[in-house]
Formats: structure tokens, sequence, C-alpha cells
């Protein structure tokens, strides 16, 4: 195969779409694809306003809580938005001209989306930019800004989400259930060898940007469960972490971790996880066939992915700390919960998402006609007038 160039779009709100990307650019890599940029494309195109939306996205909770649900209230006004739009027009005008830049300088054989842009990718087309795009939609729930985002090719969670994307209108045959991508570790079985059977452990995942909610009284209250050990994971939270071992100094049933490498461990050790509803964190549990609850979710993609697991019998989603320990409890203590939950997981672990979707975009672009290089120059033209010849791209970070 030709030496390929993929560029893969992302955004910083939340960590799960750059995880998303990195997991599928070492996809790429264990093919011998070395040719694989990730681009951040708002912070390149406005670092200023992306700085200022980042903090607001990940404050919205801490404003939620005293009813100001900004966050929430902008994710379901525009759930439903049509491609004629404000919002639709807006997102697809928003870091085009940045984008154009950068495409003139990557030439890239295929755009790979993890975060929904809106119509960017119907902008260039218009524009005469015709290159190959793939979309990865990284929750369980839909929202129309994934569907502004005109591509080739969709890669979804679930059939469910297939279902309701074809009821909005898109193209069936553009569609394949891959499930989420997630870190290699995560997909291979464990072997009979460093199998064990798990403890009554519960692994709390505080978040890598924001901690649970009421989390030392959540933590007083679990440990007062019988023969339970509490496990928990502060990330790049130092400062939680410290004031946890003040608060609980001295108590053998509770473990305190930073940064986790092998997160994927934890979670196998496990009886049941209690976290935030990421995509990304959910479909790793689901990998792991590790019992979930979900705590308080925020509102919007993930209250919406924490209800869609919750119908399917996958998920126990609690909205105080009592009802936390009770769905704890359940799982803890009753093995009948735990199968009925663990056969849901085997129904939406579809398997080695990045592979499927990796091995997919390879078939579909080399299936394109190779481009010369003037020929390609010559589709990338300038919102408002086409790049002169000694224009000299913008710098970015990949």
């Amino acid at each position: 195969m030709r030496d390929l160039k993929i560029v893969i779009l992302t955004a910083g709100y939340g960590n799960g779409h750059i995880q998303v990307s990195r997991t599928l650019q070492q996809s790429f890599y264990r093919r011998g694809i070395g040719n694989i940029s990730i681009v951040d494309l708002y912070q390149e195109a406005h670092p200023g306003m992306n700085s200022i939306s980042r903090y607001l996205y990940l404050c919205s909770p801490y404003f939620s809580s005293y009813g100001l649900d900004y966050y929430g209230w902008s994710y379901y006004a525009t759930r439903n938005a049509k491609t004629n739009s404000a919002f639709a027009k807006w997102s697809g005008w928003l870091g085009v001209k940045k984008f154009v830049a950068i495409l003139k300088e990557l030439r890239p054989d295929a755009i790979i989306c993890t975060f929904p842009f809106g119509g960017i990718s119907e902008t260039l087309k218009k524009n005469g930019i015709h290159v190959p795009w793939f979309t990865v939609v990284t929750d369980f729930s839909l929202h129309n800004r994934w569907l502004l985002t005109r591509s080739d090719r969709f890669y979804v969670a679930t059939e469910d989400l297939k279902t309701e994307m074809v009821r909005r209108g898109a193209d069936r045959d553009a569609i394949t259930v891959t499930g989420i991508p997630v870190r290699e570790p995560f997909c291979t079985p464990a072997s009979p060898k460093s199998e064990q059977p798990r403890p009554r452990t519960i692994l709390i995942l505080m978040g890598a940007y924001i901690p649970l909610p009421n989390i030392q009284l959540v933590i007083a209250k679990l440990l007062a469960l019988e023969n339970v050990r509490v496990d928990i994971v502060c990330g790049g939270n130092d400062k939680m972490k410290r004031r946890l071992e003040r608060r609980f100094a001295g108590n053998d049933r509770l473990r305190l971790f930073g940064y986790v490498e092998e997160i994927h461990e934890r979670m196998r050790r496990a009886s049941c996880v209690i976290t935030k509803a990421g995509g990304i964190t959910l479909s790793e549990a689901i990998q792991i066939r590790t019992p979930i609850v979900v705590y308080r979710p925020f509102s919007g993609q993930e209250l919406e992915n924490a209800r869609y697991l919750e119908r399917k019998g996958a998920a126990s989603v609690a909205s105080s700390v009592g009802e936390l320990v009770e769905r704890a409890r359940e799982i803890l203590d009753s093995e009948e919960k735990r199968n009925e939950m663990i056969r849901q997981y085997e129904a939406l672990a579809v398997g080695h998402a990045s592979d499927t979707i990796v091995e997919d975009v390879l078939r579909t672009v080399a299936e394109q006609p190779v481009r010369a290089g003037e020929e390609y120059r010559r589709q990338v033209v300038c919102i408002g007038g086409p790049l002169a010849e000694d224009d000299e791209p913008d710098k970015y970070g990949v």
C-alpha cells in the first residue's frame, strides 16, 4: 500500500476524544502506517476561545449544582438541529480556514473525525475539497451535531444508535457498528493464569478533570459495607489524593492511587466500578465485563449515555449517596444481578473497534484514485479564494 497520510481531527473537551484518537493512531502504527497526525482543531484555530469554552465546559457540573445548567441547556437545545439551522451554519465555518491551511500542508488521504464538528465537512466539499471523511461517534446516545458532519462512513457503538441515525435521515449503508474504540489492553482477554476471583472490591474512577461529588461521604458509606475494599484512582488530582489520605489515614480497606497505567487490570479485579458516564470509560468497563454504577451523571451526553445503558440493564445509575451505596450493595450481594449485567456486556462488546475501523478506512482509501500533488493542491482552496503558491501554512501542534 502506498505511503498514506491520515489526519485524525479531534477536540480537547474531556479526555475521551483525544484518547480515541490516540487509540486509532496506535492501530494504524501496528499496520505499518506511520504518517498519522492528530489535530485539535479548535485549539489550533481559536486557542483563546477554546481555552474559555473548555473552562466553561469543565465548570459546568459545578454551576449545574447551583441551578445554572448552561451546558445541559445548550446540549438539549441543539440536539435535533437541522442542516439549515443557524447552529449548523455556524459550526460549519468555525475553524474551517485554519483546517484548509492544515490540509494544504499535510495533504491527507483521509480524515477521521472523533469529535462532532457540525457541518465543517460539508463546507469543505462546497469549496472543492474532496477527501474521504470518516466519523467515529464516541457516545451511546445521538446528538444531531454528529449527523451535520457529512461522512463517507460512520462508526457507532450499537445497533440501536445506527437505527436512530437512520431514522434521522442517515444512510444505513454508510454506518458500521464497531463499538467505541478503547485501548488494546481492554480488548485482550486475561490469560487463565492471571485471572483471579474478584473479591468484594469497589473501584472508583475519579475522572480526568472533575472529581465525583461528595467523594468523602461516598467513601465512608461504602467502607461501612461488610467485607468491602475500596480502590480509588485519583488520576492526576494529587491534591484530592492527599486530602483523602489524611481523611482516611489508617484504614486498611481503602487504597488510593494516582495515575494508573494498567487501569484495565484494576478493572478486572473489581466487583464493580463507580464512574462518570463518559463513552470511553463505559466502553472500557463493558469490554472488561465489570459491572458499572454511574454516579450523578452530568447533564447532556453523559446523562444520555447513562440512561441508555440503564435501559439495557448494563449499568445502574445513582443520583444520591444513598442510592449509590444500594446499587453497589446489590451488585456485590446478588450473583443474579451481576450475571444479568455481564450478559448485556457480551452483547454490547463488539470487539477490537479500533482495528475494525482502521481496516475499513484503509480498504476505502485503497479504492480511491491516487491524486497527483498539483491536482490535490488545486482541490484545497481557501474560503474566499485559492491559496497562493508562496503561502506559508500556519504552524500547529500534533
